[in-house]
């Protein structure tokens, strides 16, 4: 580490009762891919954003496994290092603040990191990510509902470390998208205007909430914005891959840590290291749901499901999107923009819909 960061990130120690310091991920190849370029959205999101607030309320956060100062004394009060889940470090984290330590979170101290660069070594990434935390969850959240801090503190860890479960939670509602698309209804009754609605809201919280952190990292709206609907199709396009973590972790299912690969400065072209990862059969499972929900944008044509065709566009670009890159294909400007087409389709076809519903004032 620089002498910057030494000097920046151990001031805090001098209160006795601190036991970890935490800086914010830089990214060193931010511009590599497209998928890079994605990455560091959602990590800018999570600094900027989730550790800020955390850490500004006095809620419990987490150790990022990097970019961090830990007090020796307060690791081994917490119990040391364990290995009984994939997240070693959101463990520790949550038993040394059970056992009274605080964290400070320095958002200016920035500490340069790099992102995975295949799709691979990403997928690996998310699915240890997604099943620690729930591991973790399993293993402290008793604990933590016993402990005797407050309980906005309780609340937010639970949150927090159940978080992932949002994945295995979306399949089913996503997988249902296409036979529903072939059931009879009025397309003219509130109840499916408010179903359009609530969709469409949802989209611009997420969209929202990566450009305030976009903001807070000090890029303009015209380079963020014409990236958001690709990095809401990736979303779609991992919920695979970090669900079966989800499910392997709920089931009790123990796995190796399994480290992610990195390039190094010998790989500036981003040739395949040693470490290079072959894809998973879970790809061909991501394939597959491309498949269905291309005939899906079928049925939502022949039924005149026009509302549909921009969220069927957008599952059908991420899941594409993931699979071929597992296997090696270079498909960024499919979904980048395939993704802002559908965006854009999005918006004009709420704003016709709004527009010719009778029972509106106009």
């Amino acid at each position: 580490p620089p002498h910057a960061f030494r000097r920046g990130g151990l001031g805090p120690f001098a209160d006795p009762g601190v036991g970890m310091v935490q800086a914010r991920w830089g990214h060193l190849n931010r511009e590599f891919s497209l998928l890079t370029r994605l990455q560091a959205i959602v990590l800018d999101g999570h600094f900027l954003i989730e550790h800020v607030a955390r850490s500004g309320l006095g809620r419990w956060f987490n150790f990022n496994g990097t970019a961090g100062i830990w007090r020796r004394t307060a690791i081994e009060d917490a119990g040391g290092w364990t290995a009984d889940t994939l997240t070693e470090d959101l463990d520790l984290s949550y038993r040394a603040q059970l056992a009274g330590w605080n964290f400070v979170y320095l958002p200016q101290l920035v500490s340069e990191a790099e992102l995975p660069a295949t799709m691979n070594a990403f997928k690996t990434q998310q699915h240890r990510w997604a099943k620690g935390s729930v591991q973790t969850a399993r293993k402290l959240l008793p604990a933590i509902w016993r402990s005797e801090g407050n309980w906005p503190i309780k609340i937010e860890a639970g949150f927090h470390l159940t978080n992932n479960l949002t994945y295995l939670l979306m399949t089913i509602p996503v997988l249902l998208w296409v036979p529903t698309l072939s059931a009879r209804f009025d397309p003219e009754r509130r109840a499916m205007l408010l179903l359009a609605a609530t969709m469409g809201l949802t989209t611009v919280w997420a969209v929202s909430w990566h450009l305030v952190g976009q903001r807070a990292a000090g890029r303009r709206y015209r380079d963020i914005l014409p990236e958001i609907p690709a990095l809401l199709a990736l979303g779609i396009g991992l919920s695979v891959n970090n669900a079966r973590a989800v499910l392997e972790a709920l089931v009790g299912n123990q796995s190796g840590f399994e480290r992610t690969p990195k390039m190094g400065p010998n790989h500036p072209a981003g040739r395949s290291s040693r470490y290079a990862l072959p894809a998973h059969w879970a790809s061909w499972a991501e394939l597959l749901l491309a498949l269905y929900f291309a005939t899906g944008i079928a049925v939502a044509i022949i039924n005149g499901r026009w509302i549909a065709l921009p969220f069927l566009v957008l599952f059908l670009l991420g899941f594409l999107y993931v699979g071929l890159s597992s296997f090696g294909w270079r498909v960024d400007r499919l979904l980048l923009r395939g993704a802002q087409g559908a965006f854009a389709g999005l918006v004009i076809i709420v704003v016709w819909s709004v527009g010719h519903v009778p029972w509106l004032p106009w």
